[in-house]
């Protein structure tokens, strides 16, 4: 049986030929970035850290229901690291969170995403205050 014909790395410019998705060269580069920027954010520690605060935080702060996502509040995580937080995942950052309660917050206050589209779609169709 014929083999599929190997594709371009998506990224321009590299010539080299791939089964599928990014060359290992900048796979290497892009993980190394992601790391770098706080993308690793789920380490041994951060279960601990989450799984110790749900147990003493067992209520969502919104609605009551049971919690299981520990929330960065009032400021993510990212915006922590960003300021030069030495523990971003203290416990006076968190808040705890049912998975809807999450998700919708997530989506009203991030920039970018669903949350900016929406707001783009809602603001091209409001009218003039005149």
């Amino acid at each position: 049986m014929p083999r599929k014909p190997r594709t371009p790395c998506p990224i321009p410019g590299c010539p080299e030929l791939t089964a599928g998705g990014r060359c290992k060269e900048h796979q290497r580069q892009a993980n190394k970035e992601r790391a770098s920027r706080g993308g690793a954010v789920y380490t041994t520690q951060w279960q601990r850290t989450r799984r110790a605060y749900l147990y003493a935080n067992p209520w969502c702060v919104l609605c009551g229901k049971s919690a299981n996502v520990a929330d960065h509040f009032p400021l993510s995580r990212r915006e922590l690291i960003a300021h030069g937080e030495a523990n971003p995942d203290a416990w006076k950052h968190l808040r705890p969170l049912c998975s809807t309660c999450h998700n919708r917050e997530t989506a009203r206050n991030q920039p970018g995403g669903f949350a900016a589209e929406a707001r783009s779609r809602r603001e091209a169709t409001e009218r003039p205050p005149y």
